[in-house]
């Protein structure tokens, strides 16, 4: 390897077991995601009002946007009426993706949670996942690539459990 002598080399251990892409680049995504989950849950704990009046406003339009009619009719029967509760079940979902995704622990759970989020914030503006123009497709594709590449085992805290709990799933 010419870099051999490099600061910035990976060592083997954290490689994988692809022979052309090192595990440890799956770390830029994965980070990538835990941040903008984390801005994103900051902005709904630091604004003025709740989050709940902003979803409410968003959810109901969503009838003007192309929704699928089985999506609809989930959110005008089930979300709408319990648009508190969705709310906090939103921010925490968001709030426990990004801190798993920002230090590596239980990655895969967290990668999980973040592709359910963005699955339903696409179906509610009526997107699908070949929308040309749809950011949360293309974010659930990055969780969809951490999840299945174990992002979190390379400078991550389920490196050390995946030592510890090797046929674990989770990590």
């Amino acid at each position: 390897m010419i870099f051999s002598s490099s600061p910035f080399r990976i060592p083997n251990s954290e490689i994988g077991n692809s022979p052309n892409v090192p595990r440890a680049l799956l770390v830029i995504l994965r980070v990538y995601l835990g941040v903008i989950l984390f801005i994103t849950n900051l902005g709904k704990l630091t604004r003025d009002n709740p989050f709940a009046e902003e979803m409410l406003r968003f959810l109901r339009g969503a009838a003007t946007r192309r929704a699928s009619a089985p999506y609809l009719h989930f959110v005008q029967n089930v979300v709408i009426p319990h648009a508190t509760l969705f709310s906090y079940l939103v921010m925490t979902g968001e709030a426990v993706a990004a801190l798993s995704l920002l230090t590596g622990t239980m990655t895969r759970v967290g990668a999980a949670v973040a592709m359910f989020l963005f699955l339903n914030y696409m179906l509610a503006e009526g997107r699908m996942f070949w929308s040309p123009d749809s950011e949360d497709a293309a974010v659930f594709f990055i969780a969809l690539v951490v999840f299945l590449g174990r992002a979190g085992r390379v400078w991550g805290i389920d490196r050390y459990l995946a030592k510890r709990w090797s046929k674990s799933p989770l990590w």
